[in-house]
């Protein structure tokens, strides 16, 4: 039911907008005039206008939370360029309130998910588009809009402390989401990271 609120809410804002400005903002194209089309992970993500009606060939089965992700950012973009300087989710208004939350849904399920398999790590972010950066004993910056990207790092740990991990926002962010929709983005970018490196750990 919250989530139908919040995909309802999303929508209303999405359909009032032009379709040829939001794809301005937010780093996408509008062909034809009655669709946006931006990418969502590495991958292509076509909006139709105003229905909102998302195509994403790669991942047919969309989670909720994404599709209400995908509206908000196109409806709010704000066309800022990255500034490629980081930000921690407890550097966000409000975020030190729901960082034990973050920790629990995003954080502590990507050590985890990597701890016995760091070499997994920098596929499951290239599968995502992601580029490897010199952050954390393993990073990677994932475009997961256009101009919005995450960091995600990992500590792969050692006898006397556990492996950990860290999602950094990029200091543009609050420009495009609230810092309620970067919780769940931080929280989807962590699902489809760990999601790409089961896939992996399947085929291999």
């Amino acid at each position: 039911m919250k989530y139908e609120k919040a995909y309802l809410e999303s929508l209303l804002e999405f359909s009032k907008k032009d379709p040829a400005l939001m794809a301005e903002l937010a780093g996408g194209v509008c062909p034809g005039g009655d669709s946006v089309e931006i990418s969502f992970m590495g991958q292509l993500c076509r909006v139709a206008h105003p229905d909102g009606k998302i195509e994403l060939p790669a991942w047919p089965d969309l989670h909720h939370e994404e599709q209400i992700l995908i509206l908000q950012y196109l409806a709010g973009a704000s066309g800022l360029p990255c500034r490629s300087s980081w930000l921690s989710f407890l550097d966000l208004p409000g975020g030190p309130h729901h960082f034990v939350p973050f920790q629990k849904e995003a954080l502590i399920p990507l050590a985890k998910a990597f701890a016995n398999q760091p070499h997994s790590f920098l596929p499951a972010a290239k599968s995502l588009g992601g580029v490897q950066i010199d952050l954390g004993h393993l990073g990677a910056v994932l475009p997961v809009f256009p101009r919005l990207p995450l960091a995600v790092l990992l500590w792969t740990g050692d006898d006397e402390f556990p492996a950990s991990a860290n999602i950094l926002f990029d200091a543009v962010a609050q420009t495009y989401l609230s810092t309620a929709s970067l919780y769940v983005l931080g929280i989807a970018a962590a699902k489809r990271m760990v999601g790409a490196a089961a896939a992996e750990w399947r085929l291999g």
